[in-house]
């Protein structure tokens, strides 16, 4: 019987991690292809799931010794597709064993947890302590945290909080050539320092260099994040308009408030709500929900939106959406958690534009799907679409599923998503999962100034590109 042969560094990087810890079987490498959308898969050569920052140093160095490429996987919950590198030679990185939550800072209000937790873990473990942190409302319980900063860094349920890079103190980052790095006001801006303090660092910010780089430019092994007392109240609301353009303008509204009324705010049409339960109405949901720990401002800050949704022609939502609103996307988040987990495949175009004209835009883009009404039918193509106003813009998402059991769908919906992602780039913005094929279509409108700064960034960190070779078509 003829020996199967390893990947020429099963056995070095089985010494740094451990035999159980590496593989190349064929059954193993598959689900390691490709994320949740339908761009096409790419198999690994070998994967490995280190355990601590100084063993993802150490393959990162084999990897330059030996000319192997590394690429990355947090949570697998990526829609951008898959990072090309050599297929058959990468090495991936499964970061997943990297999700110990190293200290609670309550006196700092500070939490330093390893990239691989997931949102669900770290939640579970803040909640004895009365905090939480600033993430995204989901994958919850797939996608990693650090997948999340480094992919896409977006907002979260409470989207007046803003981005989550507001919220990141610093980071700890094994860079392409294996040495270890702390950014922010760490042990490398000061070395009598033993930890990550503030992000404000006596040298220049290097922490935004790997938030929602895909990786291309280091590893992010170690998050030291800003965390907050949970609230004691909060309650939730909803409306129903109309039109899209009465509840467009009532976003708008709202997010000219200072501070802003709501914690959380989301819209959704009829088709989503459908989706999430909401059945039996028509029109546009506004979804909200309001925190705080004094009951007299939180019931002035729920009649200030009342106000506003019903000056715009808003009516009070149903019992259906109240029940959402509760537990859905604004309040516990609950059905929103467990959605995202399980809506797989499904592609997205998911973006930030500017307040001044984004109602335009949005039925621009939502009609690039609608209009192929015949084909969606014959695919069973369909799109969950949401809204809301974060820092000073509007995030338009609309997620677009399929039925996979029918010949051709992926790749009708990969077209599709083609020339919805080739209408948003040339409008000014761009769809932002930092990841595998659609880097590469952010990449290609840069400037050629910007393409050069950026690639010699990367020439300086990653002299031998072992690195997400390819990422952002680096």
């Amino acid at each position: 019987m003829e020996t199967r042969k390893h990947h020429p560094l099963y056995e070095a990087i089985g010494a740094i991690v451990g035999s159980k810890y590496v593989t190349d079987e064929d059954f193993a490498l598959i689900p390691y292809s490709r994320d949740v959308s339908a761009f096409a898969p790419v198999k690994p050569g070998i994967v490995v799931r280190p355990g601590s920052t100084e063993e993802v140093s150490e393959i990162v160095k084999l990897a330059n010794r030996t000319g192997f490429p590394v690429t990355l996987k947090g949570g697998g919950q990526s829609a951008g597709g898959i990072t090309k590198g050599e297929p058959a030679r990468n090495i991936v990185l499964d970061l997943g064993r990297l999700d110990k939550v190293f200290d609670i800072d309550v006196e700092n209000q500070k939490v330093t947890y390893g990239a691989g937790i997931r949102p669900s873990m770290l939640d579970d473990a803040l909640r004895d302590y009365g905090y939480f942190v600033h993430s995204v409302i989901g994958p919850y319980f797939t996608a990693s945290m650090g997948g999340i900063l480094s992919g896409v860094n977006g907002g979260g349920v409470n989207v007046s909080g803003g981005y989550n890079w507001r919220h990141i103190l610093g980071l700890k980052v094994v860079l392409p050539t294996g040495e270890i790095i702390t950014t922010g006001a760490g042990p490398d801006t000061n070395v009598n320092r033993t930890g990550i303090d503030y992000r404000e660092a006596t040298a220049p910010d290097l922490t935004n260099l790997f938030l929602s780089s895909g990786g291309a430019f280091g590893i992010i092994t170690e998050v030291t994040q800003l965390m907050y007392p949970i609230p004691k109240i909060s309650k939730s609301g909803s409306f129903l308009f109309s039109t899209m353009e009465d509840v467009w303008n009532v976003q708008l509204e709202l997010s000219k408030t200072t501070p802003p009324l709501y914690s959380g705010i989301i819209m959704h049409d009829m088709p989503t709500m459908a989706k999430f339960g909401v059945r039996g109405v028509e029109g546009y949901g506004l979804f909200f929900s309001v925190q705080g720990n004094n009951q007299e401002d939180v019931d002035l800050r729920l009649k200030g939106i009342e106000k506003i949704c019903l000056d715009g022609k808003g009516q009070p939502g149903t019992p259906e959406m109240v029940f959402y609103g509760a537990h859905g996307c604004t309040g516990t988040a609950e059905i929103v958690h467990e959605a995202c987990s399980n809506s797989c495949p499904f592609m997205t175009w998911e973006l930030a534009y500017p307040r001044k004209g984004s109602l335009e835009f949005c039925k621009k883009l939502l009609y690039v799907f609608d209009k192929h009404e015949e084909e969606n039918a014959k695919y069973g193509a369909s799109r969950v679409f949401y809204s809301f106003p974060i820092a000073n813009a509007m995030l338009i998402g609309v997620t677009l599923h399929w039925n996979d059991a029918v010949p051709g769908a992926g790749d009708y919906v990969r077209k599709v998503w083609k020339e919805g992602v080739d209408f948003i780039l040339k409008e000014g913005t761009s769809v932002c999962y930092a990841q595998g094929s659609n880097s590469n279509l952010v990449s290609s409108v840069w400037s050629p100034a910007f393409s050069k700064f950026i690639g010699g960034i990367k020439k300086t960190l990653d002299p031998n590109n072992i690195l997400c070779p390819g990422l952002w078509n680096l």
